[in-house]
């Protein structure tokens, strides 16, 4: 599972369509139809408009959706703190991750507070960089910093010291 700056990253440096080709995509119901749709066009690093609902029509990538109360179950673990730094389609991915709990689903993100949210919830095996994917799938470019799996590593180290302190938990 991609998050939206993964996938809008992948479309600057030029690797989307070759990563659909070597990789099996697949985004979360809010990424594909809601976060993914948010780019700097000014920037004008994106030369064609995303449409990941046009892929799932296709039939190229896979929708997967949370249900709202697994969802709820993610938000409800965390303090409010947290719960504001987490977007929606993170959540989503998060909560179908936690779900699930099977070895075939990893979710890709630079998103520091969500790659902590995994390890705090004993997913950080279930996280990878996309550094991490672009170098399996023999598609390695230079990325900035958070799409580094040294950045990622950094803060699943985070999460995991949080987890074992019980930290971002909601008080009681």
């Amino acid at each position: 599972m991609l998050d939206a700056s993964v996938i809008i990253t992948a479309h600057e440096i030029d690797v989307w369509n070759a990563l659909l080709r070597e990789v099996d995509v697949a985004v979360t119901s809010i990424i594909a139809h809601d976060e993914s749709l948010f780019f700097s066009k000014e920037a004008e690093r994106v030369t064609a408009p995303i449409n990941i609902a046009a892929l799932i029509k296709q039939g190229a990538i896979p929708e997967l959706s949370a249900s709202v109360s697994d969802i709820k179950r993610v938000r409800t673990v965390f303090d409010e703190e947290l719960n504001m730094g987490l977007h929606d389609g993170e959540v989503e991915a998060i909560a179908i991750l936690y779900a699930d709990q099977s070895d075939s689903l990893l979710f890709c993100t630079s998103d520091k507070v969500a790659v902590r949210v995994l390890a705090m919830l004993g997913l950080s095996d279930s996280g990878v960089s996309f550094e991490e994917v672009l170098k399996t799938s023999g598609l390695s470019k230079p990325l900035p910093h958070e799409y580094c799996t040294e950045y990622f590593d950094r803060y699943i180290a985070q999460g995991q010291t949080a987890r074992i302190q019980g930290k971002g938990v909601p008080y009681d």
